[in-house]
């Protein structure tokens, strides 16, 4: 843990960003910005997330390194920034305003408009010249930057133009710092700071992304032939009448992580709102949107069923059943989580310093927070994940390979290899570095599993993934997330209460 706590941001770099302008300031700021545009910002809706420009955020990190990026970052580089949202229900016409978390500047703005709206026919000097006034607003002199493109685009009732300003004597690697306008008529509808990263660079990025999301699915297949083989089974069994097992007790605990994936779903809902499509209703958004995640509730509602009952069934020579010391179970389990935090900021740590791993970096700032009910994401990401992880690739799956193969290390390391794998859709570099780092201790895990059994692994689960899901909330500082957080974390206390009233019913 004490190497958790002292290196974990030198193997996770972090973005420095100093964030001067909250979620209410920037609203503010890119209502007034809209009203100066000739807009009323009351007659749209409004929603608010924090966003980045992640291939630069990413280039910086690759080529300068995390102290040379936040170096960059805070010259005014724009990687970070608060995204604004106006919008109306299936109406084209909107915005979306991107504001600096340090100055208040306007980083991007875009005015969604038909292509058939009537607008100006102007020459390209008038045009060039509402942009240049634009662009002074910004407090941005041109006279540092070179006009690298122009276009003109003819619409049916109106005349739009396309400039780009390169800045002069401004070289990062071989990223540049450019200046998009975008005139519609006589309107300003498009201003762009970003950093030009390289096309290069930019199809390696999503070459790796690409192929980790191909590694993860190969695995996801894997893994729901588990799921259907649980349930082929469980239903076999249950017509032969050859299964005596615990239906409540897996119900219940398949409802309970049901119930939190759907609070979570109506938790985010204030972020949601950012990728609602105006060619849509609202309704029918927040309709389809919930389907989605009902869907997904009932799914893992039912892994934990299926599998929690098979297990039951082929394990209960080794699985906590009929375990009768439960605090060292307990002890071990958050141990092990513990020990699996320090396990990855060594893992990182070497890895980038030997095997030139990189991860992109990430800021003290969470969109948790701008959530209704900030603690319950990692709750339920801590529960949902333990619980249905656990009872999916370790309760059942080694309960079930035991049952047919021989060799043991075996029935180990296949479930750790689809649990690793499984996560290469994270951004780690190269893809494939997550997999093999959950692998090992994926084995470690079912090793544990067949020695102390599922309730131990289900804590280390727990604490590992608490503890992650809520650094962001930690460093806040806030009283009320702090300690709300340390209650989440403290959960992991339940299943050793539960077992512990169990086992006094059961006598």
């Amino acid at each position: 843990m004490a190497i958790f706590i002292l290196f974990f941001n030198y193997a996770f770099p972090v973005a420095s960003i100093d964030v001067r302008i909250n979620r209410e300031e920037a609203l503010k700021e890119s209502a007034d910005f809209i009203s100066q545009h000739g807009f009323d910002p009351g007659a749209f809706d409004k929603t608010i997330i924090f966003h980045s420009d992640y291939h630069a955020s990413v280039y910086l990190q690759k080529t300068l390194g995390i102290k040379g990026s936040n170096e960059l970052i805070r010259q005014g580089i724009p990687v970070w920034f608060w995204r604004t949202r106006w919008f109306k229900e299936l109406e084209k016409e909107g915005f979306i305003v991107d504001i600096d978390p340090s100055s208040g500047e306007i980083v991007n703005y875009y005015y969604f408009v038909l292509e058939d709206e009537e607008g100006a026919d102007l020459n390209k000097n008038k045009a060039m010249k509402i942009a240049a006034e634009e662009i002074a607003l910004q407090g941005i002199e041109l006279d540092n930057y070179e006009l690298k493109d122009s276009t003109i685009q003819k619409q049916k009732r109106r005349t739009d133009y396309h400039f780009v300003w390169e800045k002069k004597d401004c070289q990062l690697e071989d990223a540049r710092l450019r200046l998009r306008v975008e005139i519609y008529g006589d309107k300003l509808g498009k201003f762009r700071r970003f950093l030009k990263v390289p096309e290069e660079f930019r199809r390696y990025v999503q070459g790796e992304v690409s192929f980790g999301r191909a590694l993860a699915m190969a695995t996801s297949i894997i893994k729901h032939l588990l799921i259907i083989a649980a349930i082929f089974i469980l239903v076999v069994k249950s017509a032969s009448k050859q299964v005596k097992v615990n239906w409540r007790l897996w119900f219940t605990c398949g409802a309970i992580i049901a119930l939190l994936e759907l609070f979570d779903f109506f938790n985010s809902l204030p972020l949601l709102w950012s990728y609602y499509s105006d060619t849509i209703a609202k309704s029918v958004f927040i309709m389809d949107s919930l389907g989605v995640n009902l869907m997904k509730a009932i799914s893992e509602g039912l892994i934990i069923f299926a599998c929690g009952s098979l297990a039951e069934l082929y394990s209960r020579s080794f699985t906590p059943f009929q375990a009768s010391r439960i605090v060292p179970k307990f002890i071990i389990g958050y141990s092990l989580g513990f020990v699996f935090l320090g396990y990855i900021t060594l893992f990182y740590l070497i890895g980038a310093e030997l095997f030139h791993i990189w991860i992109p970096p990430e800021t003290e700032y969470s969109n948790i927070l701008g959530m209704k009910i900030p603690f319950l994401f990692p709750l339920t990401v801590a529960v949902t994940a333990a619980v249905s992880e656990e009872f999916l690739y370790r309760l059942f799956a080694i309960s079930f390979l035991k049952k047919y193969i021989r060799l043991l290390w075996l029935v180990i390391l296949i479930p750790a290899l689809i649990w690793g794998f499984a996560h290469s859709f994270y951004q780690v570099f190269p893809t494939y570095v997550r997999g093999i780092e959950l692998t090992i201790f994926g084995i470690v895990l079912g090793i544990v599993f067949l020695k102390y059994g599922v309730t131990t692994v289900i804590i280390a689960h727990f604490v590992i993934n608490a503890t992650l899901a809520s650094l962001q909330l930690l460093k806040t500082h806030n009283l009320y997330l702090v300690t709300t957080v340390g209650i989440v974390i403290a959960l992991a206390f339940v299943p050793i209460v539960m077992l512990c009233i169990f086992k006094k019913r059961k006598r």
